[in-house]
């Protein structure tokens, strides 16, 4: 399984503000529908033993968006720092969950032409509601790794992502990027690809100007 996901720390342990830039994220994509409105409604904070707050997401089901006849699906997930040392706040990932083989040749691993644009509409929609951490698309492996690494500095988890828009203001955590990463800046994002997962070279001259229309 593949996912776009991001990471909002919370105000105790308020979730309705923070789920609702989820919401108009889901909208402007066009996976919002009667069915998920009425189990995001009922969503409620109910910590676990292990520190974690589970939400029912697995009902949310999977949905075509407006880019693609590739489904989605949403996913939320919420730490405490009832977890480990590193949490000193609540906080909670939003997540596009994809199956991988939709997107992704399972012979020689590298993601189908199809996928960079794919995923860079939706991380560029998703970025319009969050920037406290970036947007990362990341695999099985990966999935949390850049969560930790913002919360230990940890350099090699900073960086394990296969797509991602970071924040400006994080440009001093990240450091000097590794030699197998291709980067672009604008005003207010970088966007950043491991140039060793993608099907084929990609523009940058073009997508330069697409991470641009960000900030527009």
């Amino acid at each position: 399984m593949n996912r776009i996901q991001t990471y909002e720390k919370l105000n105790g342990d308020e979730i309705k503000p923070s789920i609702q830039k989820f919401t108009k994220f889901l909208e402007r994509i066009k996976v919002w529908n009667p069915d998920i409105e009425k189990k995001f409604e009922s969503l409620e904070w109910k910590e676990e033993d292990n520190g974690f707050v589970y939400f029912p997401s697995t009902y949310f089901g999977f949905h075509k968006t407006d880019f693609s006849e590739i489904k989605v699906r949403p996913h939320l997930l919420a730490w405490t720092p009832a977890i480990d040392k590193t949490f000193k706040n609540n906080w909670i990932s939003y997540e596009l969950l994809i199956e991988t083989g939709t997107i992704r040749n399972l012979k020689n691993g590298n993601y189908e032409e199809f996928t960079f644009e794919f995923i860079k509409k939706l991380t560029k929609e998703m970025a319009m509601e969050f920037n406290q951490t970036g947007i990362y698309f990341t695999d099985e492996v990966q999935d949390g790794e850049d969560f930790d690494g913002i919360r230990t500095t940890d350099s090699n988890k900073l960086w394990s992502f296969d797509y991602a828009l970071i924040p400006k203001k994080l440009k001093e955590l990240y450091g000097e990027k590794p030699k197998h990463y291709n980067i672009n800046e604008s005003d207010n994002w970088i966007e950043s690809w491991n140039s060793n997962s993608w099907y084929e070279k990609i523009d940058t001259t073009d997508s330069q100007q697409r991470t641009e229309a960000i900030n527009k």
